[in-house]
């Protein structure tokens, strides 16, 4: 029951599915960003704070216990059951989840003594972001630092354990400020049409 990390033929050592994982991160990033949007439109943090715990609850039995007991874990094996599992060694995963661990005690600790700061805004925002990262780009900034931390790793997501050759996209940066600029002049004009449009039903008014 308390092992972290599935032994399979192929590998001589312990993997996770990294397919599981970026779905259970993808799960809590909906419900996060859900209990979020709660506190504008319920006007309430209770829904915030239980997601919170729900955050220290998952990472503590994936890295203490088995990630096969964490509920997002469970839910998140659901919907890629009929995929391909895609092995990465379980020690840079253990690195990154026992960061996570702190960054949940921090936050209950906030919510537990109502402190409120702007520090405890940026923990929040910090949690929230690399759950994104993980789920839509399977970029997993603590085992990225946990290799930069050893020698000799095996297997990691996104293949940090290697030395990948950068692939140059001729004039990227100029598609991505066009991209931006035109999101950026959509938006303004958007705003200023409904501006307009509750300015002249004012007037009528």
């Amino acid at each position: 029951m308390f092992n972290f990390g599935e032994k399979i033929d192929e590998f001589d050592f312990k993997v996770i599915n990294e397919r599981e994982a970026r779905a259970s991160a993808g799960i809590m990033f909906l419900f996060g960003i859900l209990s979020i949007f709660s506190v504008f439109t319920l006007r309430t943090l209770l829904w915030v704070e239980l997601f919170s715990l729900t955050f220290v609850f998952e990472f503590f039995i994936r890295t203490v216990i088995n990630p096969k007991y964490a509920p997002y874990m469970l839910l998140g094996s659901f919907f890629v059951a009929n995929q391909k599992p895609e092995w990465v060694e379980a020690k840079p995963k253990q690195f990154a989840w026992t960061l996570g661990i702190f960054l949940g005690i921090l936050m209950t600790y906030f919510i537990a003594f109502d402190v409120v700061s702007p520090f405890r805004l940026l923990t929040c925002l910090t949690c929230m972001a690399l759950l994104f990262l993980e789920s839509a780009f399977g970029i997993c900034l603590g085992c990225i630092l946990y290799a930069k931390l050893n020698i000799k790793l095996n297997r990691c997501p996104g293949g940090v354990c290697e030395m990948p050759v950068k692939r140059k996209v001729k004039g990227r940066w100029l598609i991505l400020a066009l991209t931006v600029a035109l999101f950026s002049v959509t938006y303004y004009q958007l705003i200023n049409g409904r501006y307009a449009e509750v300015k002249r039903v004012v007037i009528v008014e």
